[in-house]
């Protein structure tokens, strides 16, 4: 049995930045562009509750009186900031999750997830077929859908993914959030989610249905209703969970003081078995990965210094040179190089 949370099956809530304004007319909820240095949150849970029923008319939803517990930290960064930004091509923006690292963009109107990624186990898994969650404008009554699909090697073993989703506007009204904000004009999406994955010889069945409300002025859903079913290919549940979530403590992203940074490293192209010079700043944490994230060589730079890489263990094909703080902080572009 697959034993290990879903790559696919990330949620993505997001910034609650917007000034209400009343009104009695069915809202349309556009797309905000983010911070450009993106922002940092916690994801509060708690209890499942039923959402309402689908209307025409407008509805109030209060949840002032739902106290939750911290979850996880969430944060939303570009995605030239990860080491594993050139395996998933058009992706603009990284959501991080825990562990979980999920890759999107905004395109021609749609929320698009590229492809996602483990970064404690180095996982990452680009969809072949991108994932379009919703697509803005949000107006009552609009429905979308979007196939999606996986295919990739991890560690030795073909894994792959198969699914699709749609999003139903539903609901419009005003929403009251857990810390008492009030957001008059915000648009509520039913979206559900379903996909089959393969791993190993084993397959699960993932289904996530999840009731979400959005409000101009921000990116991502305020508050969510979510239930997740996954089933082996008998049918047998492994794994049955509900809950409500959404964001405290929400804070944008601050410009970085100037800190030194790595060279580029030469020469590239490089022949296998010779030498790749590289210069890092002190304090560097490096390290060299292939682009299934497995990671060939690391080490810590003490003073600014020269590396003198050896190449000749790691086979020909292309290398990322990633380097970071001690915080995980990039020192500089992740580089491509060419192991000849």
């Amino acid at each position: 049995m697959i034993d290990r949370l879903s790559l696919a099956g990330i949620s993505l809530l997001g910034a609650i930045l917007l000034v209400p304004q009343l009104t009695n007319a069915q809202p349309t909820v556009e797309w905000t562009p983010l911070p450009e240095l993106g922002y940092s949150a916690q994801i509060k849970v708690a209890g499942y509750i039923a959402p309402s029923a689908p209307s025409g008319d407008a509805q109030s939803w209060d949840f002032s009186d739902v106290e939750g517990t911290v979850f996880s930290n969430f944060e939303v960064a570009p995605a030239s900031a990860s080491p594993f930004a050139p395996l998933f091509s058009g992706a603009y923006w990284t959501a991080q999750n825990g562990d979980q690292l999920s890759f999107f963009a905004l395109v021609n109107g749609g929320f698009t997830i590229m492809g996602n990624a483990n970064t404690a186990a180095s996982i990452t898994i680009p969809f072949t077929d991108p994932l379009t969650q919703w697509t803005f404008p949000l107006e009552y009554g609009d429905v979308s859908s979007d196939d999606f699909s996986a295919e990739v090697m991890l560690f030795g073993q073909p894994y792959t993914l198969v699914g699709d989703v749609t999003a139903e506007n539903d609901a419009w009204g005003s929403l009251t959030m857990p810390d008492g904000t009030v957001h008059e004009e915000v648009m509520r999406v039913n979206y559900s989610q379903f996909y089959t994955e393969t791993y190993d010889g084993d397959t699960a069945d993932w289904y996530l249905n999840q009731v979400v409300y959005f409000a101009e002025g921000q990116s991502f859903p305020l508050f969510l209703h979510e239930e997740l079913i996954v089933t082996d290919n008998a049918g047998v549940e492994l794994l049955n969970g509900t809950d409500v979530a959404w964001y405290s403590d929400l804070l944008a992203a601050v410009p970085l003081t100037a800190i030194d940074v790595a060279d580029v490293a030469f020469p590239n192209p490089v022949m296998s078995g010779a030498s790749l010079y590289w210069t890092l700043p002190p304090g560097c944490h490096w390290k060299v990965m292939g682009l299934n994230g497995k990671v060939i060589d690391h080490g810590v730079s003490v003073t600014r210094e020269q590396k003198v890489l050896d190449t000749s263990s790691w086979g020909r094909g292309v290398v990322l040179l990633v380097p970071l703080t001690r915080e995980g902080q990039t020192m500089g572009k992740v580089q491509r190089v060419f192991i000849q």
